[in-house]
């Protein structure tokens, strides 16, 4: 599991710089590594794409931080997962540099980038949405290396701060949520379920939104900052039972379910009945329009679609890294070219400390271009500028296509097991599988 978070550089860009390359908490250094920039003079880079392009105000830059559990992740990979990471978020477009400090009981990565981009001289802006993207991100690489990952499917308003808190018993949001789960099953109506949460101690304010406030508690808490199933209209459908999702589902509204069984047994297993039969013609509707009329078909489009996405997902990972190469050696071949005048001249002058103090900066740059021109092409004459940026064109192209491709897929092979789950509850293979499943872990 990683926790994520971000905040903008305003001030001392430098000793943010220095305290994550600490090399006694990189493994001297081991654990750094750079984009677009030599993580020793990020700093002057940074600064000049900035003031190449008017945008020395503002935002310095951007620090990110991903943090493992303990014990979860080798040190190895945290860094590799840190630098992918970095990758998605900036998109190839924007400097950084990323370091994996190991001198506490977690692993954490993090990650300075710059605030202007110096592949389009854009700033990178950090809006609301950011912190999900950047959170969505790290779980995806999370899943992809078999780390575990925070699930939080239907509640958007619960943070990882909130997670963490939860399972310390300390959030409060956690307590409301349980609590209103509680009584929703236990009352009938509106005014019933606004007593019984009156009885267990919270003050209640109605208004544009419904608020609560337990005893002890600083602030009120609007309930659809809950999550979805808790905004009013959400709980007054709960509690009256009214089922609003008509897509094809296995699963039985528990709620409705534990009022039923109170009420009425024999209702309870009518309703059951009939929401079952719903799902059989929904299944045959779907099976129906799409010519899938026998289970190997179905199978064999599910097979399909998962080697579809696999393969996509694949291709989008060899795009991104060919077009993080490119970047790196378009602003190489770019600082080599421009700063070179300055270090031909330092040959020729006559007073050359002088002359190496005034231009530090383009000799410092000038240096580390040389140096990785060097060793990227082998001393052989680095491509054309233009040539690498067609190519870069032709591939975000493909990078388009490849994530349209890729979600569409993702997007069906989601629906497909949900029918193929329903499938084989009809058909009675699901307690078939789970039977052979049984029986597996006995022989082992």
């Amino acid at each position: 599991m990683a926790v994520t978070e971000i905040h903008a550089i305003r001030t001392t860009l430098n000793k943010a710089l220095d305290y994550i390359m600490n090399p006694k908490k990189t493994d001297n250094t081991l654990l750094v590594d750079g984009f677009g920039c030599s993580p020793e003079t990020a700093a002057l880079q940074f600064e000049l794409v900035k003031r190449n392009n008017f945008k020395t105000g503002g935002k310095l830059g951007f620090h990110v931080i991903q943090s493992f559990s303990p014990g979860e992740v080798n040190y190895e990979t945290a860094h590799r997962i840190g630098m992918e990471l970095a990758d998605k978020i900036f998109e190839g477009r924007f400097q950084y540099v990323c370091a994996t400090h190991i001198d506490r009981g977690h692993v954490h990565n993090h990650i300075i980038a710059n605030s202007v981009s110096f592949i389009d001289g854009k700033k990178f802006y950090d809006q609301k949405k950011t912190m999900y993207k950047i959170r969505e991100f790290s779980d995806e690489l999370c899943r992809e290396n078999g780390l575990s990952v925070i699930a939080e499917p239907k509640e958007k308003g619960r943070s990882q701060y909130e997670h963490s808190l939860d399972k310390k018993g300390k959030s409060w949001k956690s307590l409301l949520r349980k609590n209103i789960d509680e009584a929703i099953l236990k009352t009938q109506s509106w005014d019933e379920f606004l007593l019984y949460m009156q009885n267990l101690k919270y003050e209640i304010k109605q208004g544009k939104y419904i608020s609560f406030r337990a005893e002890g508690q600083e602030r009120f808490i609007r309930s659809k900052t809950l999550g979805t199933d808790y905004t009013e209209e959400r709980l007054r459908e709960r509690i009256s039972g009214a089922r609003t999702n008509p897509t094809v589902s296995l699963i039985i509204d528990i709620e409705n379910c534990f009022k039923e069984k109170q009420r009425n047994p024999e209702a309870f297993r009518q309703w059951a009945t009939v929401q079952n039969l719903k799902t059989m013609a929904n299944t045959v509707n779907y099976l129906t329009e799409r010519n899938m009329l026998s289970y190997s078909a179905l199978s064999e489009k599910y097979t399909a679609l998962k080697e579809k996405y696999n393969a996509d997902r694949t291709r989008i990972k060899e795009v991104e890294q060919r077009l993080k190469v490119i970047a790196e050696d378009i602003k190489n071949i770019d600082n080599y070219r421009k700063h070179k005048p300055v270090a031909d001249k330092l040959e020729t002058v006559v007073f050359k400390e002088k002359f190496r103090r005034e231009h530090e900066s383009e000799l410092i740059i000038f240096t580390a271009a040389e140096k990785y021109l060097k060793k990227r092409f082998d001393g052989e004459k680095a491509p054309l500028i233009k040539e690498l940026r067609a190519e870069q064109k032709r591939l975000y192209a493909e990078k388009d296509r490849l994530y349209n491709s890729y979600n569409s897929a993702k997007s069906e092979i989601k629906e497909l097991d949900m029918v193929m789950k329903n499938v084989d509850m009809i058909l009675g293979k699901d307690k078939e599988k789970s039977v052979q499943k049984q029986r597996t872990n006995e022989l082992e």
